[in-house]
This record gives C-alpha cells, sequence and structure tokens, in this order.
C-alpha cells in the first residue's frame, strides 16, 4: 500500500484511506522492512524485555493482521504446507504460523526475563475466517460477518501458571468486551462509578469454572443494506435470524453447528430472547460515522436500521 500513500500524498490528498497510511513508531512514520508479523512480534519481544527491566507491572496488547487479506505468506513458511493444493488455503496456514512462531517468540522473551510465571497471556482472533479466503469454521456454521457461530465464536485461551487451572476447558460463553474489567479488577484499579459497561469481570467464573453470565445475554447485530443480521446467546439457548429468513432457535450447547431448529417447539422462550435484544437494541446510538460517503447515503436512503422489520418473528 506504500505506492498508493506516496502518490496521493505527492498529490496533495490529505484526506487518505487509513489502509494505506504508513506504520507509525510513537507518532513517527516508519519503513517497515521485514515481514509484517515477523515485525510486530519483534517490536512485542523489544516491548517486553525493556518493559520487564522495570519496577512496575506492564501491559501489552498485540493485534497481529495475520491471516487476512491480502493473503501474503513468507515462502519459507509456505513451503512447509506446500501438501496443500488449494493456493489461498496454503496461505493462510502459512500466515496462521508465522502467528505461532510469534507468539512463542513473546513467550521465550518472558522466560527470558523472568516475568513468565508472573504474566496473565489471553489469545484470541477477533473473528471467525473468512471462508472464501482459505479459512474454515468447521464444525461453525458459516464465516466472518455472519452472526451464526462461525461468525464470531473464536479460540481463546488464558495461561497463567499457579493462577489459572492448566489443561482445563472453560465451557461458558464470554465477550472481548469482559477483558477491561477483569483486567482492572486484577490489577486492583477501580472503574468510575456509574460507568456503564457492556463487558462484566469473568476472572472469578473463568477460575472455578462457572458460569460468570448465568441467565444473561450475549448479542450479535450486522447491518446490511435494507436489513440486520441478528444473534443472541443465553446459556445454552441460541436465537438467530439472518436476512430476511425466519428467526431461527438452537440449543448451541447440543448442535454447536446451528442445524436443529427448534423455533417450534419453544415459541416462548424465543420470544422472550427475540424482545430483550430487540430492548437492548433500540438503546444503540446510531452510525456517528462511516466508511464512505456512499454507506453514509446508503444508509439514510434506506431508513436503516429498520429494527420494526428486523424483530417481526416472520
Amino acid at each position: 500500500y506504500q505506492p498508493i500513500y506516496d502518490r496521493q500524498f505527492k498529490n496533495g490528498i490529505k484526506d487518505i484511506n487509513e489502509y494505506f497510511v504508513p506504520l507509525e513508531h510513537n507518532g513517527k512514520q516508519v519503513r517497515e522492512t521485514e515481514y509484517i508479523t515477523d515485525a510486530f512480534s519483534r517490536e512485542a519481544v523489544r516491548f517486553v524485555t525493556e518493559a520487564s527491566e522495570k519496577d512496575q507491572p506492564f501491559f501489552l496488547f498485540l493485534a497481529y493482521n495475520a491471516p487476512h487479506s491480502p493473503l501474503e505468506a513468507k515462502e519459507a513458511d509456505e513451503a512447509l504446507y506446500s501438501d496443500i493444493k488449494d493456493d489461498k488455503r496454503r496461505k493462510y496456514a502459512a500466515m496462521v504460523y508465522s502467528v505461532d512462531r510469534g507468539v512463542g517468540e513473546i513467550v521465550e522473551a518472558l522466560k527470558v526475563a523472568n516475568v513468565f510465571k508472573n504474566t496473565l497471556i489471553v489469545f484470541l482472533s477477533d473473528n471467525g475466517g473468512k471462508l472464501s479466503l482459505g479459512a474454515t469454521n468447521r464444525p461453525l456454521t458459516n464465516g466472518k460477518g455472519s452472526v451464526s457461530e462461525g461468525g464470531f465464536r473464536v479460540p481463546l485461551f488464558f495461561h497463567w501458571p499457579d493462577k489459572v487451572p492448566a489443561g482445563k476447558r472453560f465451557q461458558y460463553p464470554v465477550s472481548a468486551l469482559d477483558f477491561y474489567p477483569m483486567f482492572a479488577g486484577l490489577g486492583g484499579a477501580e472503574i468510575p462509578e456509574g460507568k456503564d459497561l457492556d463487558g462484566k469481570n469473568i476472572w472469578e467464573g473463568v477460575v472455578s469454572g462457572t458460569n460468570p453470565r448465568k441467565g444473561e445475554m450475549i448479542y450479535a447485530v450486522r447491518h446490511h443494506g435494507g436489513f440486520s443480521d441478528v444473534g443472541g446467546r443465553r446459556d445454552r439457548w441460541k436465537v438467530k435470524r439472518e436476512g430476511k429468513s425466519p428467526w431461527t432457535f438452537f440449543n448451541i450447547d447440543e448442535d454447536i453447528s446451528e442445524q436443529r431448529d427448534l423455533s417450534s417447539q419453544y415459541p416462548e422462550l424465543m420470544q422472550s430472547m427475540i424482545t430483550e435484544i430487540e430492548q437492548w437494541s433500540q438503546s444503540h446510538t446510531e452510525p456517528e460515522w462511516f466508511y464512505v460517503q456512499e454507506e453514509a447515503d446508503r444508509w439514510e436512503e434506506l431508513d436503516m436500521p429498520r429494527y420494526g422489520e428486523t424483530f417481526r418473528l416472520k
């Protein structure tokens, strides 16, 4: 993207798409020459090494952009997966491998700095894989952008020796929104009084293996041109509407692939969850900005979000 940025900057364009803007380090542009995933890992290792020398806790948020489009992998990494004939899938696997390698380097840096045992590592993806770009989310249905499980149910692990039970699988749903109150709680920080959070401190539930959200909902809404996809999870139950199709209802503990619609068996429970999601959605502020002006115009033209249509049973 650097040539695109250089050309637009030279022509005096000031409002340049953020995807084309060069990387920055402490507010200054940098010309990175290393494979970007490896560069992120390198800088994370540097940060851990320097921060661990100081007599105070540190926090590192590392947002890898792999795997993601454009699918670009190092030749050496891609060669490790030469048995994968599909080009997109092979590159995708190689990009995942580069992330794995980087995480290993960071763990080693924590060990060298003698802080590994006193560090909580949280690893997760931001969304399900994009099916058209080499990903697969099986046994989950659909992928990135969907309100099916394959759209937003992602791998997540916590690692903290002597704090997080080793080798245990946590069976209950959590949200990335929970990290802020959880980290604040672990760090002894007070959240300002009256601050309304969508997340909650899930730490005790994670450690004890109990559901920190028993009886509570987790929501997902994705707006499209003229309609909205909706998903909601409460305990083992999942309600979903995609496009203009009818609402569906699943026991997600027993049917993670969302294949057996139970809406006719539990109509009242399904309706109560739909009503709760509608009330939650009505509390939302409408978008303050859009990616491009055409999207803003289309939002207004189609009178979005049109929740009155979305939350009809049929």
